[in-house]
């Protein structure tokens, strides 16, 4: 009878703002597809307690885990000057916590990243919630483009994770 709105899985945006050593970061967050892992809703584990056959149960005392390891998809496109923007803006910063060209490993001022900011929003673009992490940094290698002449599917980085230390989170 009321005229309730379904939230739908594909309206949503995502705003991440790399190191400043990033240079190629233009339009990379128009090629996102997918965004899985946004794990808020973290509760203690279960403690028990036994006396003889009796068993009581708590709440933990606390999380065995606070942060949260976001995994992006992204489409690979070429631009106007020839260049995979995409796959260089993350190489660039994952070569800032380790390049394997030089051996050279980052220190975390250097590498992170932040904020990383998720919008899930209704039809007329009204946000209702939002997901904030202030600090955030690659742990994922890049795939490996696989080369086949049978295969017609275009190059995606699936899964590409990272790590988040904390977050804020707004729901209306």
């Amino acid at each position: 009878m009321n005229r309730y709105e379904p939230i739908y899985n594909a309206q949503f945006e995502i705003q991440l703002t790399p190191p400043p050593a990033v240079s190629a970061w233009s339009l990379v967050m128009e090629q996102v597809l997918k965004v899985d892992g946004i794990e808020t809703n973290k509760q203690p584990g279960v403690i028990e307690q036994k006396y003889k056959s009796a068993k009581r149960s708590f709440a933990g005392g606390m999380v065995d885990d606070t942060t949260n390891d976001v995994a992006i998809d992204f489409e690979v496109n070429l631009d106007d000057a020839n260049s995979m923007y995409v796959y260089k803006a993350l190489r660039q910063w994952t070569d800032l916590i380790y390049d394997p060209l030089t051996g050279r490993m980052g220190l975390k001022r250097d590498y992170v990243g932040g904020p990383m900011i998720i919008n899930f929003f209704n039809k007329n673009g009204d946000i209702f919630r939002q997901v904030k992490y202030p600090i955030c940094f690659p742990t994922s290698p890049l795939p490996k483009i696989e080369t086949d002449y049978s295969n017609n599917d275009i190059y995606r980085i699936t899964g590409f994770t990272f790590r988040c230390d904390y977050f804020e989170e707004t729901i209306l």
